[in-house]
């Protein structure tokens, strides 16, 4: 199983703040079946940032282990147009694209290999270029997949 899904993805994404928008991305990875309990891996996910959350070009990667998490997922979320994006880094600022990286506990460092493989995609205009204009969940998906993770 890829840890890509549609169903993990919005493109009309709305959050009131950094938690608002974990809380959210966490809730679609319950609905699909990859995770059991939104509150835990909120949890998690936030205890993680205090650590920091990688950001570049608008582009913030939570990301965390958690008991929560049945299926390593990614899920994608890009701010609808006229919303506020969602502040994880103040020197950054405002993020228009979260891509939140869960494994399970079990699950050692798989979350550092696709946070990694996600930055370097990150560094390709022409990825970073679909990913802000592309509307359609499933060939966001095929492109992620085809990247190698």
């Amino acid at each position: 199983m890829t840890v890509f899904a549609s169903e993990l993805v919005d493109f009309e994404f709305s959050a009131s703040d950094k938690a608002d928008a974990i809380r959210q991305l966490a809730s679609k990875v319950v609905a699909a079946g990859r995770g059991s309990d939104v509150e835990q891996i909120t949890k998690d996910v936030l205890a993680r940032d205090e650590m920091g959350t990688p950001q570049v070009d608008g582009v913030a990667i939570p990301h965390a282990r958690s008991a929560a998490v049945t299926k390593s997922s990614v899920a994608v979320a890009r701010i609808k147009a006229g919303a506020a994006g969602v502040m994880f880094d103040e020197s950054e600022g405002p993020a228009e694209v979260l891509f939140m990286i869960l494994v399970p506990d079990s699950a050692g460092n798989e979350h550092i290999d696709i946070l990694s493989g996600l930055a370097r995609r990150l560094m390709d205009p022409d990825f970073t270029s679909a990913l802000r204009s592309t509307s359609d969940a499933s060939a966001l998906v095929k492109m992620l997949n085809e990247s190698g993770n």
